[in-house]
């Protein structure tokens, strides 16, 4: 009866949505599978390399309905289902989306109010593509949630030359729900700028409360968090290069002399060259290196260094040359750069390879 567990509420949450689909005109339904397997290995100084991790996996399965209410009002409802060694059972679930988008609400023009939980609006977190199999940099490193709930006002700029958001958040992401709720709600502006065809140049800023839910036990792990993000976009033909900054500072305000205070950052740089125009097939080369600065954190000092490189092949392409399928290869290496004077520098943490193949498909169909 265990396997049943996450069906259960998979089940109510379809039953809850069904009565207000019965009055959409129209209805999207669709989905996306990930299957991965994972390798991953750490090399002792003066060791031999040891396996971590070697297995096949549901990485993660979307079911997706997106009702078309009216000409400005339609909703997306998502649930994404995955196999995981965290759940007793093997597998697990999660609500991604659920929001309305009201366009032409407020009279301004290309401006939607969405409510529910949505993306946040994030640096690159919110159309992170998984071009590369890692995660967006904001959300490797902990810094935003990738959904929310939440009300946001988003849209694009006059004559094509960007989009913007702000919104107010629940603070705590769309994996967590009950006692862990903030009191303290988070705030968010976002901005795109296309100032001339090819280059996109970005800002986001954010504040948030961590761990606001467990000060009434232990009021020193409540921190305020200040949130900023740049990006830019520079995208030629078959090259497009991706880059972005992100800070992070961190405020104890229940510790008076500022021992626990720290701020953090870090970059990105994403090379991908797209070799259809050039050899017919759809293939991407896509290099990555990230640094993260975690060394100013009194509790857990560390440098990383990530070189990651890939390969897609995108094949089963629509009527309008979408691909349906993709099958990925990507090499992942970790360096943690380590200071012998500090014991606690880098703490148990090891530079490991990982390779991952994964093979993604997508399938959508529209009911009138």
């Amino acid at each position: 009866m265990k396997s049943l567990k996450w069906i259960v509420p998979a089940i109510a949450a379809i039953i809850f949505v069904m009565p207000a689909l019965s009055f959409a005109q129209e209805l999207r339904v669709g989905g996306e599978i990930w299957n991965r397997w994972t390798y991953e290995s750490v090399k002792p100084e003066g060791s031999d390399a040891t396996t971590l991790k070697n297995y096949f996996a549901l990485e993660r399965g979307y079911f997706d309905l997106r009702p078309k209410f009216s000409e400005n009002t339609s909703g997306r409802f998502t649930v994404d289902m995955f196999s995981t060694d965290s759940q007793k059972d093997g597998a697990g679930l999660k609500l991604k989306y659920g929001f309305i988008d009201f366009n032409n609400l407020i009279p301004v023009p290309d401006m939607t109010l969405t409510a529910g939980l949505q993306k946040v609006y994030f640096g690159t977190i919110y159309d992170w593509d998984y071009s590369l199999i890692t995660k967006a940099p904001t959300d490797e490193y902990k810094v935003a949630n990738s959904a929310d709930y939440g009300i946001t006002l988003n849209g694009q700029l006059p004559s094509g030359f960007g989009e913007y958001a702000v919104g107010v958040y629940n603070g705590e992401g769309y994996k967590a729900f009950g006692k862990t709720l903030n009191i303290s709600p988070e705030f968010l502006a976002n901005i795109r700028l296309v100032p001339i065809a090819g280059v996109t140049l970005g800002g986001s800023f954010m504040t948030n409360s961590v761990d606001q839910d467990t000060c009434v036990v232990d009021a020193s792990k409540y921190q305020k968090q200040m949130l900023m993000d740049g990006m830019a976009r520079l995208a030629y033909g078959p090259v497009d290069v991706w880059m972005e900054y992100i800070y992070k500072d961190v405020e104890y305000p229940n510790i008076a002399d500022g021992s626990r205070d720290y701020t953090a950052n870090g970059i990105m740089v994403m090379p991908i060259l797209s070799l259809r125009s050039l050899i017919g097939s759809d293939i991407q080369l896509i290099g990555r290196y990230d640094r993260w600065d975690h060394t100013d954190n009194p509790k857990d000092k560390y440098l990383l260094n990530t070189i990651t490189g890939g390969v897609n092949y995108n094949f089963m392409h629509d009527e309008k040359e979408s691909p349906k399928m993709q099958l990925q290869l990507n090499l992942v290496q970790k360096a943690y750069d380590e200071d012998e004077s500090s014991s606690s520098y880098a703490g148990k943490k090891k530079d490991t390879t990982t390779v991952m193949m994964q093979l993604k498909y997508k399938f959508s169909s529209t009911i009138k």
